[in-house]
């Protein structure tokens, strides 16, 4: 049924839809309220006619983004990650979780995170610096509902912790996850800006600690800023 709108040149009339998908009337009624009532189509009253809703517009848009961003990181994450030998990846947030776009491997490993993984919001570095730059009742909504899991002895699952390590993470302008998801895993995140200036994308390196030691991975923390900033700069944002 969405094939058949979202291709349709105007909105379409029930028979229409009906002809057009081969479904009888009673399921087509069905499916078209549940759309409607997600918003992704859409009635018009005074035509009698559907069409593709704000809400199936949104995901296209989004899905656009996400597909230029991973196009304009491409080459700074391979040269971040040439030049500091390190892992890298690039993620976004998705509900309660971080989304991995794109990853580069200096040193492949067999838990390394890949495009399409989830993973959690409070013991990675990426998801320290989505939760920092959110709204104060955007943040405190999504850290009333988290499930702060303990995945290594160092995993922060205190919402006190976690606030001290929100507030370093904003004025360090880069987070860190020490050993805090994996035992063997430093990472550290910088926020990638839009020309609004909110955070759409995080920019992260991690190490293994037998390849490199947590200071070594901090140190590369100025050179991770400069690289998100550059594509920041490159998706319309601009230095206040």
């Amino acid at each position: 049924m969405l094939d058949v709108l979202s291709e349709a040149r105007q909105p379409l009339a029930f028979s229409e839809i009906v002809e057009s998908t081969g479904f009888v009337k009673s399921s087509c009624h069905r499916i078209l309220a549940v759309l409607q009532g997600e918003g992704i189509i859409e009635y018009d009253k005074p035509s009698r006619t559907y069409r593709t809703g704000s809400r199936l517009h949104q995901w296209a848009r989004s899905a656009w983004r996400r597909i230029d961003l991973q196009q304009v990181a491409a080459e700074p994450m391979n040269r971040l990650s040439e030049t500091t030998e390190m892992n890298a990846a690039l993620s976004i947030l998705d509900g309660q979780t971080i989304l991995y776009l794109r990853t580069v491997e200096q040193t492949p490993v067999r838990y390394a995170a890949h495009s399409g993984d989830h993973a959690p919001l409070h013991c990675t570095a990426a998801g320290k610096v989505f939760l920092a730059h959110l709204s104060d009742a955007r943040r405190q909504e999504l850290l009333d509902d988290l499930d702060f899991e303990k995945f290594t002895e160092f995993t922060l699952t205190s919402l006190d912790q976690m606030k001290r390590s929100l507030w370093e993470t904003k004025n360090n302008g880069f987070g860190k996850a020490i050993k805090e998801e994996f035992l063997q895993v430093t990472g550290i995140a910088a926020p990638i800006f839009n020309e609004q200036d909110d955070v759409v994308a995080c920019l992260s390196l991690w190490a293994l600690e037998h390849t490199a030691d947590t200071d070594s991975v901090i140190a590369q923390s100025e050179l991770l800023i400069e690289a998100a900033q550059g594509i920041s700069k490159i998706i319309g944002w601009r230095p206040s």
